[in-house]
């Protein structure tokens, strides 16, 4: 049974360098919507604390509400924003 030779490191192919460009851009896309949902929900929480002190409530509606909202809209979008990258739109 023979080995075959060692590939030659040099010899880069241009599928492989597309997949490692292609690679990079998910990376970036998903780096991208992870700060995004981190910085909505944030913000959310944000605004919910405020609005209760604002309001006087004993129960914080609004601190659990407005992040909740927030991350239901945030998984809506994103459903519709991959089902419209399948369809070729």
């Amino acid at each position: 049974m023979q080995q075959s030779p060692p590939a030659d490191p040099g010899d880069k192919g241009a599928p492989d360098k597309d997949r490692k460009i292609s690679n990079r851009q998910e990376l970036l896309r998903y780096a991208g919507l992870s700060s995004e949902v981190f910085a909505s929900v944030g913000i959310a929480i944000f605004l919910g604390i405020k609005a209760d002190k604002w309001f006087k409530l004993s129960f914080p509606v609004f601190s659990v509400s407005l992040p909740l909202l927030v991350i239901i809209a945030l998984i809506v979008r994103l459903v519709k924003e991959s089902s419209r990258k399948k369809d070729g739109k």
